[in-house]
C-alpha cells in the first residue's frame, strides 16, 4: 500500500493582515494533489499573535488543518525555521513556501508537487508573475512595473529553456515559490541561516547549501504564483536599493573573488549608460532598467568590501508591511 504523502503549505507573515487574508483566499480556491494530506503552517514574526482569527476562519471554511505559531525573534530566517520545525514536527514529507504578499493560482500546488516528484527534485521552484496594484499608478510606478514585467518574463523564459536543456540546477530556488523534500532536509541538517537576520538571502543560502551537499535542485515552469506589487515598491529608489542589496548578498553568499566582481560591475555601469540612452527611443521602463543595473554594479563592489545588506532591518517597515 502506497504511503499517503503529507504536504505542509507554509508562509510567514508580519504586519500584513490584508495581504495575508488575500493569500488565504487564494489557498481556499486551490486544488490539492490527489491522495495528499495537506496541512497549512504559518509563522507570525512579531511580538504577539494577531492573525489567529484569520487562520481559524480559513480552517473552518475550508475544512483544512491550519496552524499559526509565533516567532518573536525578528528576522525572516527565524520565521522560516519556525515553519520548517512545524512541518518536521507534523511529519510532513514536503514543505512549500510562498510569500504573504502573493497569490497562488488554483493549480499551483498540484503543478509544483507533480513537477518536483516527476523529476525527483529535492528542492523545486517556480515562476513569479507580477500583477498591477489596485488604484492609480504614477508615471514612475508605471515605468517600474513595466520594467518588472519585462525582467520577470525574461527570467522565467531563461529558466524554462534551462529545464528543456536539463541545466536548471544552476539557479537557486527562493521561498516566494518553493517546495522541499523534508527527508533530504533532515538528512543534511539544513536550516535557514539566522545570521542573515535582516539582509535577505537566507533562502538563497539554503538552496546553495542543498545543491553543494548533492541535493537535486530544479525549476517547475507551470507552477505559477502571482505577486501584486504595491506602489511604494514601484519607485526608482526602491529598485536601485533592491538591486544593490541582492547583488551584495550574491557576492557574500558565493564568496566571489575581486577578479570576477570588478569586470561585472564595470560592465553593469557601461550597460546602464547604453540602456539609459535607449530609453529615449524604447520607453521609460528602460530608464528603470539602467537604474537597476547601476544598483547591481554598486552592490557587487560593496558586497566584496564587506557591506552587509540591511534590506529588512528595523526602520524599513513602511516598505515591507502595510504601514502607510
Amino acid at each position: 500500500m502506497t504511503k499517503q504523502i503529507r504536504i505542509g503549505v507554509g508562509a510567514i507573515t508580519r504586519q500584513r493582515p490584508a495581504m495575508f487574508g488575500e493569500l488565504l483566499d487564494s489557498f481556499a480556491k486551490m486544488s490539492l494533489p490527489e491522495g495528499a494530506d495537506v496541512i497549512f503552517l504559518f509563522a507570525e514574526n512579531d511580538e504577539r499573535l494577531s492573525m489567529e482569527a484569520q487562520v481559524a476562519a480559513f480552517a473552518e471554511r475550508t475544512g483544512h488543518r491550519a496552524l499559526i505559531e509565533l516567532e518573536p525573534r525578528p528576522g525572516i530566517p527565524m520565521a522560516r525555521n519556525k515553519v520548517l520545525d512545524m512541518a518536521l514536527r507534523e511529519g510532513c514529507d514536503l514543505l512549500t513556501f510562498v510569500d504573504d504578499d502573493e497569490l497562488v493560482r488554483p493549480d499551483w500546488l498540484e503543478s509544483l508537487v507533480t513537477g518536483a516528484q516527476a523529476r525527483d527534485l529535492d528542492l523545486a521552484g517556480g515562476p513569479i508573475h507580477y500583477t498591477a496594484p489596485s488604484g492609480h499608478m504614477s508615471y514612475w510606478n508605471r515605468a517600474c512595473f513595466d520594467f518588472l514585467l519585462d525582467r520577470g518574463k525574461k527570467r522565467n523564459h531563461i529558466r524554462a529553456k534551462a529545464v528543456e536543456k536539463g541545466t536548471d540546477e544552476i539557479f537557486p530556488v527562493y521561498t516566494n515559490n518553493w517546495c522541499a523534500r523534508l527527508s533530504t532536509v533532515r538528512e543534511l541538517g539544513l536550516r535557514f541561516d539566522e545570521r542573515l537576520q535582516f539582509t535577505g538571502g537566507s533562502d538563497t543560502r539554503f538552496s546553495l547549501d542543498l545543491a553543494a551537499a548533492g541535493g537535486k535542485v530544479g525549476w517547475v515552469p507551470d507552477a505559477i504564483v502571482e505577486e501584486p506589487t504595491p506602489q511604494k515598491r514601484l519607485l526608482p529608489g526602491y529598485q536601485f536599493t533592491r538591486a544593490r542589496d541582492q547583488a551584495a548578498n550574491s557576492v557574500r553568499l558565493r564568496s566571489l573573488p575581486l577578479r570576477r566582481i570588478l569586470p561585472y560591475a564595470v560592465s553593469r555601469y557601461f550597460d546602464a549608460i547604453l540602456v539609459a540612452i535607449s530609453a529615449l527611443f524604447l520607453g521609460k521602463h528602460h530608464l528603470i532598467r539602467a537604474i537597476y543595473k547601476v544598483g547591481m554594479g554598486t552592490g557587487r563592489i560593496k558586497g566584496y568590501f564587506g557591506r552587509e545588506s540591511q534590506h529588512y532591518a528595523p526602520g524599513t517597515e513602511k516598505v515591507h508591511t502595510e504601514e502607510d
